[in-house]
């Protein structure tokens, strides 16, 4: 996978990331604020039954296998169990949308979800311990009640993106050709290969760009709707759309599967800048997004260039490596992005970085865990269990200079004049203080006798 020398850093962060990751369990899973390229939620902090258990989970698994030690597979099941006591009787998870949340049915997240409980059902399985049925159980019911019911459309052969919203989204569609295929390897069903797996398959082919000699050759496209794409390309959904090409081409021996994610690959790796980061998203005129960059969530592009060397590709891993491991703070979390603050400009991003960039957040985090666990071989150089160290950091919130301050119990932002905004880590939801500039309107408007313009943003999600 990595150099030995690589192999024990990677092991070390993933040591460090797993005891941030547990000071962000509350009664009923791993919650926290929420940011993203689309949207923020600093104000739901529950539990998020989403993509975030992909990445834990696995992980997780990944320790597991790599230590023999059971309290990992111990840990596994414990989140595994999470999402069982949040399933509806419907097959969805609660607070499954991510930055939306504390809504259900996000895509591609309960398919996230279902990976993760059928690779945990398949290990549990391997060990002789009944409990696999269970875990394969609740895969099923969101398999079969929600995303086989309600998000295929028969005509189109072809997943939608919500119940309401046709749009293929190629790396969403992805997410579910791994969990179907999960679900075909653990119990030998394979109608649901032909029915569903290879039809979608060949909807990403289709989503492809395949112009030799061209910049975009092997781009992804982010939404097809009428056989018309949205022209922009995300490296970090594309990467996403790789291993499921991978097991496609495994399962069929079709080669255009292999292809095509070499392809991908080969396009994000295009595009990679000189410290080993990525654009946010290339559009199809030439022109590109390069804030937010992501940090965390880079794990899964290097899951993606893993996958592309072990089908012999010469990819050089260490620079994205380096740009990851730059963002892992001292309590063990990891930097969501580079570039918040750039957005608008898309210029230098300002020298104080966004809260945004800063906040580790487990959604993100996770991909990195994924990642990171897979250099972990053997123990003889894994760090002893530490406490998490308390951290305090500049940074930029809602236009105002503020002073980022995380513990094991909470997440305190506070600006000049007092605290912004207030997290008491295992509680569902945080509190969000006036910004100066509200403060201000505020004062205004109470002599008008009439509340200030974004009196009701004040209570609803916090966006970007």
């Amino acid at each position: 996978m990595t150099t030995d020398i690589s192999r024990q850093v990677l092991a070390f962060a993933a040591l460090r990331l797993e005891s941030w990751l547990e000071t962000m369990r509350g009664p009923e899973g791993y919650g926290g604020p929420v940011v993203h390229w689309w949207q923020d939620n600093l104000l739901y902090t529950g539990p998020g039954l989403d993509w975030r258990y992909e990445g834990i989970i696995l992980g997780y698994l990944n320790l597991y296998r790599g230590t023999g030690d059971p309290r990992w597979l111990d840990r596994a099941r414990r989140a595994g169990e999470d999402l069982l006591r949040g399933q509806l009787l419907s097959g969805n998870f609660r607070a499954s949308c991510f930055e939306a949340n504390p809504d259900t049915g996000g895509t591609p997240h309960e398919a996230a979800c279902d990976v993760a409980l059928l690779r945990l059902a398949r290990a549990l399985r391997n060990q002789g311990d009944p409990a696999w049925e269970v875990f394969a159980e609740a895969a099923r019911c969101n398999l079969w009640g929600y995303i086989l019911s309600v998000l295929w459309d028969e005509d189109r052969r072809a997943f939608r993106n919500l119940p309401a919203d046709p749009t293929f989204v190629p790396n969403k569609a992805a997410t579910i050709v791994e969990a179907l295929l999960a679900w075909a390897d653990l119990t030998g069903e394979t109608e649901v290969v032909d029915r569903y797996v290879l039809p979608t398959l060949d909807g990403i082919l289709a989503a492809q760009v395949r112009s030799p000699g061209s910049p975009l050759d092997g781009a992804i496209d982010q939404g097809v709707w009428r056989e018309k794409g949205t022209g922009r390309y995300f490296p970090f959904y594309i990467a996403r759309c790789v291993p499921a090409l991978f097991l496609g081409h495994e399962r069929t021996g079709r080669t255009a599967y292999q292809d095509a994610a070499l392809a991908a690959v080969s396009f994000i790796l295009r595009f990679r800048f000189p410290d080993g980061s990525f654009p946010q998203v290339v559009y199809r005129d030439g022109r590109m997004n390069r804030y937010p960059q992501w940090v965390a969530g880079v794990g899964d592009i290097l899951r993606a260039m893993e996958e592309a060397r072990r089908y012999g590709m010469e990819v050089r891993l260490e620079p994205t490596q380096a740009w990851l491991l730059r963002g892992v703070q001292l309590h063990g979390g990891v930097a969501t992005a580079h570039g918040f603050g750039a957005v608008e400009s898309q210029q230098r991003p300002p020298d104080r970085p966004d809260l945004r960039d800063l906040l580790p957040v487990c959604g993100w985090a996770d991909k990195a865990f994924r990642y990171m666990t897979g250099a972990v071989h053997g123990t003889h150089y894994l760090p002893d269990p530490q406490s998490p160290v308390e951290v305090e950091m500049d940074c930029v919130f809602r236009g105002e200079r503020c002073l980022y301050q995380e513990t094991t119990a909470a997440i305190e932002i506070r600006g000049e004049r007092g605290w912004r905004y207030r997290w008491v880590k295992g509680t569902p939801w945080a509190e969000v203080g006036p910004s100066p500039s509200f403060i201000a309107e505020s004062a205004e408007n109470a002599e008008k006798g009439k509340p200030p313009r974004n009196f009701r943003r004040q209570g609803s999600v916090v966006r970007g």
